[in-house]
This record gives structure tokens, C-alpha cells and sequence, in this order.
């Protein structure tokens, strides 16, 4: 589906392993060209959260994300507890 579209626009990798495995990332990579998907080696090497590790010429971007489970679970903690709404940023 997605090559009949003409390729994807984001491929996010999160949670333990896709946060902590550069090595996963770029097997799930290889191949993808044809999506778009230009992996950055050094980029995805360095391992950092919260980044774009797709080549700077990538029509799409690779991005990884740091989950922040804790966050959410605190926000709704919050707003089970005081019936409220939380937009609190931390």
C-alpha cells in the first residue's frame, strides 16, 4: 500500500528497542529506499532520543521518540484523581 502511495512520510521508532537499538533500526531500514526511507548511519549510531536519523536528503524522515511512559501515566493519574484535565507540561 504504501508504494502505491508513493512512499511513506514518517517512520517513528519508540520504546525500548526501537529507542535503544540502532541496530534493529537499520535492519528495519534496509531495503526501504524505494519508500523514501535514507537512513543516516552515523545518525542512527549516535543514538540520541528525540531525533531525525534519516539522510538529509530523505524524501521521508526517520525519527526516534522517547516514550515518556511515566508522563502519561503521572497526566492521568492526575486526572482520574482530581476529575480534571491535565495539559501540564513537564
Amino acid at each position: 500500500m504504501a508504494v502505491i502511495m508513493g512512499g511513506v512520510e514518517v517512520l517513528a521508532f519508540t520504546a525500548g528497542v526501537g529507542e535503544h537499538s540502532a541496530s534493529l533500526r537499520a535492519a528495519v531500514c534496509d531495503g526501504l529506499e524505494c519508500l523514501g526511507l535514507r537512513l543516516d548511519h552515523q545518525r542512527n549510531a549516535a543514538n540520541r532520543p528525540d531525533t531525525d536519523i534519516a539522510t538529509a536528503d530523505s524524501p521521508s524522515r526517520i525519527l526516534v521518540i522517547h516514550t515518556r511512559e511515566e508522563l502519561m501515566i503521572a497526566r492521568e493519574t492526575y486526572r482520574i484523581a482530581f476529575n480534571a484535565r491535565c495539559d501540564a507540561t513537564i
